[in-house]
C-alpha cells in the first residue's frame, strides 16, 4: 500500500482509485465524485492509502503513431463544469483553510488521548486511587490551549478522533476549559472545570464493559447506565479525595435546567454553573462523535440542535456562550469510530 495525503486528493474531482485507512478499510471506491464534504471527512483520517502504482509507463515509438491533419481533429471538448452543489461557497473554503492550521497539534492531542486511555484502563483494573495523572492532564490543556484560545476559530480543531471510550473525556475538558475561560471565570475555576470534565464520565468505570461500550442499550442495562453520575461522585470525592465542587460535577452533568434530567431531577441554581459547562460540552462531543440520542451530519447541525435544548437543558449564559465562542459556520462531517 501506498500513503498518500489529502492535499493529494484536493484536485481530482473524481476518485481514481480506491481509498484505505492504516487498516486497509475501504473509504471511497475509485469513480466517486470528491465533494468538499468528502474531503473535510478524509481530514480527519490520520493516514490514507492506495494500492501501488506501477511508475513504469509504456512509450510509443514514432512510427506507430500516424499523423492526422489538423482538419479532420474534432473540437477539442470543453472542459466539464463542476456541479455547482459541489462547488465551494466562501465560508466552505474558508472553513477548509482555517481547519488545516494546527493550533492544537495531532502530536498534542495524541499524547492527551494516550494519558486518558491510561487513567481510564488504571481505574477499571485497579481502582481509583491516585489523582495525579489527571492533575497532569488537567495542566497540560489549561497551560497549553487556553495561551492559544484567541487562534481558535472551529470547534473541529480541538476535537480528538479515535475510539470514543479513549477520547470523550479529553474533548469534553478541551471544550470545557476554552468556556470557562470565554465565561470568564477565574484561573482556580477553570483549572475545576477542566479537572471535572476529565473526570466527569469515571462512574462508568464501575459499570459493566459489555454494556457501556454497546450503541443500543436495554432498559435495564439503561437503569445501570444511569447510576454513573452517582457512581463517578463517589470515586472522586471519597476514592480521589478531590472537591466537592468537582465531585459535583459528575453528580449533576446531566441534569436539566428545567429539572427533567437525573440523577435527581433538579434545576436552575441547584446546577453549579462548572456542571452545566460540562454539560453543554458533552452532549455536543456526543452529537458529533455519532453517539447523540439524535443524530446530525455536521458540527454547524449540532449546534442547531443544542440550540433547539435550549434554556430548558442548560444556564442561557452557558448556552449562548458555547454557541458563539468559536466561528458558526463550523461545519465539519459527523465521523463515528472508524478503527
Amino acid at each position: 500500500m501506498q500513503l498518500i495525503s489529502v492535499d493529494e486528493l484536493v484536485n481530482h474531482k473524481v476518485l481514481p482509485f480506491d481509498l484505505y485507512n492504516e487498516k486497509g478499510k475501504l473509504i471511497f471506491s475509485a469513480g466517486e465524485i470528491m465533494t468538499p464534504g468528502k474531503i473535510l471527512q478524509l481530514k480527519y483520517i490520520p493516514a490514507l492509502y492506495i494500492e501501488d502504482i506501477d511508475d513504469e509507463i509504456e512509450e510509443l515509438d514514432d512510427e506507430d503513431i500516424t499523423p492526422v491533419d489538423d482538419e479532420y481533429l474534432e473540437d477539442e471538448p470543453e472542459e466539464e463544469q463542476e456541479p455547482e452543489e459541489n462547488r465551494l461557497n466562501d465560508a466552505e473554503a474558508a472553513f477548509i483553510k482555517e481547519i488545516q492550521k494546527p493550533v492544537i497539534s495531532e502530536d498534542f492531542k495524541h499524547r492527551l488521548s494516550g494519558k486518558y486511555r491510561q487513567i481510564m484502563d488504571k481505574f477499571i483494573e485497579e481502582g481509583a486511587e491516585d489523582p495525579s495523572l489527571c492533575i497532569e492532564v488537567r495542566d497540560t490543556i489549561v497551560d497549553d490551549v487556553i495561551p492559544e484560545v484567541n487562534k481558535i476559530l472551529y470547534r473541529s480543531q480541538l476535537k480528538i478522533h479515535g475510539d470514543y471510550y479513549y477520547t470523550h473525556g479529553i474533548n469534553v475538558a478541551m471544550l470545557s476549559a476554552v468556556l470557562a475561560h470565554k465565561l470568564k471565570l477565574n484561573s482556580h475555576a477553570i483549572k475545576d472545570v477542566t479537572l471535572a470534565a476529565i473526570l466527569h464520565d469515571i462512574g462508568m468505570t464501575k459499570i459493566p464493559q459489555s454494556i457501556m461500550k454497546k450503541n443500543a442499550h436495554t432498559i435495564n442495562e439503561l437503569k445501570l447506565l444511569h447510576l454513573h453520575p452517582r457512581l463517578g461522585y463517589n470515586i472522586i470525592k471519597n476514592e480521589l479525595n478531590l472537591s466537592e465542587n468537582i465531585a459535583k460535577v459528575a453528580l449533576q452533568h446531566h441534569e436539566n435546567a428545567d429539572g427533567s434530567g437525573y440523577p435527581f431531577g433538579i434545576s436552575g441554581n441547584l446546577i453549579s454553573i462548572e456542571s452545566s459547562i460540562v454539560s453543554i460540552c458533552n452532549v455536543y462531543d456526543q452529537l458529533t462523535s455519532g453517539r447523540g440520542e439524535v443524530k446530525v451530519k455536521t458540527t454547524r447541525d449540532a449546534i442547531k440542535y443544542i440550540l433547539e435544548m435550549g434554556t430548558k437543558c442548560f444556564k442561557s449564559n452557558v448556552l449562548y456562550t458555547f454557541v458563539h465562542m468559536t466561528n458558526y459556520n463550523d461545519f465539519a462531517p459527523i465521523m463515528t469510530d472508524y478503527y
